[in-house]
């Protein structure tokens, strides 16, 4: 019964990180109108936070097998809550970026000695089930976050999201140092400092690279910087990790294929999930006009499901071998983003339910048995690296899901306004073709084919209208347009990511069965 309370020690502080970044992505709509951010800018409130969450997971990992899990992640509670009533006390951009950097330095501390706890605290018979019961948990906290978060945005503010945990992760603290016994620690272990300094600045390089070179030009010398900047820190982080005694990530892990192919599929995996996440939040509430607490509603079959179904990835990997979840939980992913390839302003509460019901599912399915099988391939001194380096691909796979989303998206938008307005130029086509665009951005309003022949008609010669209604004409055509462009760069990024999530249910057919010793 015990293990039972660490557990549950241990889900708790994981409830409140998931909780929290749940919240965020609802609230990024609101966050952006009042602290003056745009569209670019926006995305480093989620990155700000991934950043530092994913680059020191490792460093965090080797922290907590030199001076004991529990300590470590205690820490990490701590910094999390501080700066999370901080981020909910931020008057700028800038000062809300800073603290989400140090509440993800915070979360960054919790989830690699939360899984090492767990793993220490289970035989390798139970641990299936014990990390489908701690995935289940972050999925729930999740599950909470867009519906809790959609109703504190509504009725009071966006900053009740990181003032509403507060008093949770105090009471998390405290249970935590009375139920997780001291855990053992290992003396001879040294911190590779150095690799996780070039690691970062390549990772932190590539990540405003892709943010920015939209904006700035992919061939500018700014971008093209980033990129060598990238590439050169990596290339040298390599060398270190290679010829120090201790390095911050063993390389010698990746010899086995199955801890291989789980760090990659859980890499793609969270692209999906990630770049997902960030983008339906936006859609709801500017193309589909929903409340944040509606919007919230909207998302929780995706949260819900995931729940439900990470214990169950969690069984069947312990009866049948990870593969199979893996498999059938990727592709389910993969199956439910090129079903919202024909997402629009039309799409009925059941449409979002069906899809985002599959997403969550496929979730639920894919985590548990690639975190299974990616510690159950390591020796128990190595369970809290080797967590932390699939954390790692985990966090570096949503933060470049947002970002490719994100840009993507941008590109996508510039193309479709382009064509559309292109389209409805009277010298380049003819009024058969003006009429055919029209009845695309209409059809579905109650206009008949009468109507739209007439509108094209005042289109192209302004025939009919006052110079001042022509006018207006134009600018409600204009705005049909954008909010037509949005929807297909929506339905553009959705099929590319399942595409890539497809990709990553073909490699999960590598992982092989294999029981830690």
């Amino acid at each position: 019964m015990v293990k039972y309370f660490i557990l549950c020690a241990v889900c708790l502080g994981t409830v409140l990180s998931a909780y929290v970044s749940s919240c965020v992505n609802i609230a990024l709509p609101n966050i952006m109108a009042a602290l003056n951010f745009n569209m670019d800018s926006v995305v480093w409130v989620s990155l700000g936070y991934m950043l530092p969450y994913g680059s020191i997971l490792p460093l965090t990992g080797k922290l907590g097998d030199q001076f004991g899990a529990k300590l470590v992640y205690v820490l990490g509670m701590i910094i999390f809550t501080v700066a999370s009533l901080l981020c909910g006390l931020a008057t700028s951009s800038t000062a809300m970026i800073v603290f989400r950097i140090i509440q993800g330095v915070g979360a960054g501390m919790l989830l690699p000695n939360a899984m090492t706890i767990v793993a220490q605290t289970f035989e390798p018979h139970e641990r299936g089930q014990a990390l489908g019961i701690w995935s289940a948990m972050a999925a729930a906290g999740s599950a909470m976050g867009p519906t809790i978060g959609g109703y504190l945005i509504e009725f009071w503010n966006w900053r009740w999201v990181f003032f509403s945990v507060g008093p949770v992760c105090i009471i998390s603290v405290i249970f935590a140092l009375a139920v997780i016994p001291r855990s053992s620690r290992s003396a001879g272990v040294s911190i590779d400092y150095l690799g996780a300094v070039f690691l970062i600045t390549s990772i932190s390089s590539l990540l405003v690279a892709l943010n920015q070179g939209q904006k700035e030009g992919w061939e500018s010398l700014y971008i093209f910087s980033l990129f060598y900047v990238a590439f050169v820190a990596f290339v040298i982080f390599l060398l270190v990790e290679f010829s120090v005694e201790k390095p911050m990530i063993d390389m010698r892990l990746f010899s086995d294929l199955t801890f291989s192919v789980a760090n990659l599929v859980g890499f793609i995996s969270f692209v999906g999930f990630y770049g997902g996440n960030f983008l339906l939040p936006f859609f709801l509430k500017s193309i589909m006009d929903y409340s944040s607490t509606t919007a919230g509603l909207m998302i929780l079959p995706m949260t819900a499901s995931m729940v439900i179904f990470s214990p169950i990835g969690g069984r069947l990997a312990d009866r049948f071998g990870s593969r199979l979840p893996a498999v059938t939980g990727i592709m389910l992913i993969a199956f439910s983003l090129y079903l919202l390839d024909t997402i629009s302003a039309d799409y009925s509460n059941r449409d979002f339910f069906i899809r985002l019901s599959l997403f969550g599912m496929g979730l639920g399915l894919t985590m548990s048995p690639l975190t299974n099988c990616a510690v159950s391939t390591l020796p128990k001194n190595k369970i809290g690296v080797g967590s932390g380096i699939f954390n790692l691909a985990k966090i570096i796979g949503g933060s470049i899901g947002v970002v490719f989303a994100e840009t993507l998206l941008t590109r996508r938008e510039i193309y479709h306004t382009a064509v559309l307005k292109e389209y409805l130029t009277p010298a380049a086509y003819s009024s058969q073709e003006i009429s055919r665009v029209l009845r695309a951005l209409w059809g579905d309003k109650g206009m008949d084919d009468a109507m739209i022949s007439a509108a094209a008609h005042g289109w192209l010669t302004g025939q009919g209208l006052l110079p001042q209604q022509y006018a207006q004409f134009k600018l409600l055509l204009n705005s049909m347009i954008t909010r037509q462009s949005s929807i297909l760069s929506f339905q553009d990024v959705f099929f590319t990511v399942s595409i890539v999530c497809f990709a990553g249910g073909i490699l999960a057919l590598f992982i092989r069965r294999r029981v830690a010793a």
